[in-house]
């Protein structure tokens, strides 16, 4: 038997998740004893923590391909950036459950000189002796197996559970998995209060319920961002919050108790962190088909949600063109208009107010607008209710079936849930009191002074709100009956649309 007295070894540690096997922490002493009763030192690790190896696995294993890396780098293991003889492995699935990335690792070890040695069994393998290599191979074939059968375990069992709204993977941040002390399987997620920084004592929970309140005031992510580095707020990974993660966060079911699958929201069995109609009036802004927004994800124009083409129906969207006056496009069909001329229509200045500011200075506008207010249980439940049909709506407009029975099942569902939807908006139509109007048309304030204040989401909500069939009238372009320089005023090309299919003329 080789002498392996005074060698160098190096451990690869790794955990896919805590409902089996040994945890990162086990793994490290049961090495290091293994180590020391064969009195090899023992280096730095390699820690992969929360990865899965096997072929169904979504992320990816940093520390894996680094070590890999390491033993490409020189010609033998001690030579190479490894810089060890031996590799420790807790048992031979920690290294691979995939028959083909195993067989390649072997080589690799082979072609380096370097030894693995698997503590459950005791075992110091040589992958350049052929039982050796045998073994190693015949435990990846297993390992592989095992992950099949327990892919297909779930496929089978993931819609009850998402039926019955239990929680499924990794817990989001804010959240943290309770577990069963016997049997080690996931029962729930509650609060985590884990602080969110060492230079803050807010808790992880709190981050969220802050993400949502700011977002649900009408600013965007990249102000919430700035926000969070001011307040110490740090990510899972100890970093400051970016942008399009806080975007990702806000979108997450998990946080207001739901659970979603293939589209299907459905209450979990935990606790939301935030309320349902917080949140799906969350999920609707950040969702919405007419975001037009600065490369920083600042939004910028306010008009673009409500300014329609006359001739397709569609959102027109700000078109710039060098050497061209700024004009407002419809993504359909191509038809412009001068932005200049809609904007001063529209919005105009304080001296020559246009029509949405003019109708928000009117000093009526509370008589005009008088409805519950939006605190109301009757307005809360309607909002949340027709924030969730929306989403649902698109999702199953995005759905696509196998076969011809699933199709046919998808659109009875979506003609019915498109019915749902109209049912609702109209239901709020009759009950709801924007609390984005309040913001702006305040008894004490001149509409010019808090206008500019509010965030352009409010800004904009208010714009379809009004702008929109109940109120003023959709404002329609209508395509110009003249072409090149001699186009007719702005004024002249618009057609107000209101409800009940009315026309009006403001000019």
């Amino acid at each position: 038997m080789m002498d392996t007295r005074g060698l160098k070894a190096r451990d690869y540690r790794r955990l896919s998740d805590r409902k089996g096997g040994r945890s990162l922490e086990g793994q490290r002493k049961e090495n290091k004893a293994a180590a020391d009763d064969q009195e090899w030192t023992l280096g730095e690790p390699y820690i992969d923590d929360g990865r899965s190896a096997s072929r169904y696995a979504r992320r990816r294993r940093d520390d894996f391909e680094r070590l890999v890396a390491d033993l490409k780098s020189g010609p033998t293991g001690r030579q190479s950036a490894f810089g060890a003889d031996i590799l420790m492995l807790w048992e031979s699935s920690r290294g691979s459950r995939q028959v083909g990335e195993w067989v390649a690792f072997i080589e690799l070890c082979e072609d380096k000189g370097v030894l693995i040695w698997v503590t459950t069994h005791e075992r110091l393998y040589d992958p350049a002796n052929g039982r050796d290599r045998k073994a190693l191979i015949d435990d990846a074939v297993d390992s592989e197996y095992e992950s099949y059968k327990t892919h297909r375990r779930l496929i089978r069992t993931a819609p009850g559970d998402a039926e019955a709204g239990r929680p499924y993977g990794r817990a989001p941040y804010g959240l943290r998995p309770v577990y069963d002390q016997k049997d080690g399987k996931l029962l729930t997620w509650e609060a985590d209060p884990t602080p969110a920084g060492p230079e803050t004592s807010a808790g992880r929970d709190q981050v969220v319920r802050d993400l949502f309140e700011i977002l649900a005031a009408g600013q965007p992510t990249a102000h919430v961002a700035r926000v969070f580095l001011k307040r110490g707020y740090l990510n899972a990974s100890g970093r400051p919050f970016q942008r399009a993660q806080l975007r990702v966060m806000a979108v997450r079911h998990a946080y207001a108790g739901l659970r979603c699958y293939k589209g299907t929201v459905y209450q979990g069995t935990w606790g939301g962190l935030v309320e349902e109609s917080r949140f799906w009036s969350v999920h609707g802004m950040l969702t919405s088909s007419d975001r037009a927004t600065s490369p920083g994800g600042e939004l910028l124009h306010v008009v673009t949600a409500a300014l329609t083409c006359g001739r397709c129906d569609t959102l027109m969207v700000p078109r710039f063109e060098t050497g061209r006056p700024d004009a407002y496009r419809c993504t359909g069909c191509g038809m412009k208009i001068k932005k200049d001329e809609i904007d001063e229509l529209l919005i105009g200045t304080r001296e020559d107010p246009g029509a949405l500011l003019s109708f928000l200075a009117r000093p009526d506008i509370y008589e005009v607008l008088s409805a519950p207010d939006s605190t109301n249980p009757a307005v809360r439940q309607v909002q949340s209710d027709l924030a969730r049909a929306r989403a649902q709506r698109d999702e199953m407009r995005a759905a696509t079936g196998d076969t011809l029975t699933e199709v046919q099942l998808l659109a009875a569902s979506l003609a019915k849930k498109e019915a749902e939807v109209l049912d609702l908006e109209a239901r709020e139509r009759e009950l709801l009191l924007p609390a984005t109007v309040l913001s702006i048309v305040r008894p004490d304030r001149d509409v010019w002074d808090s206008w500019p204040e509010a965030p352009v989401r409010v800004q904009r909500m208010v714009a379809r709100l009004i702008l929109g069939p109940g109120y003023l009238g959709r404002p329609c372009v209508m395509p110009s009956p003249l072409v090149g320089r001699s186009q007719p005023p702005a004024a002249e090309r618009l057609e107000w649309r209101k409800a009940g299919g009315r026309i009006v003329n403001y000019r």
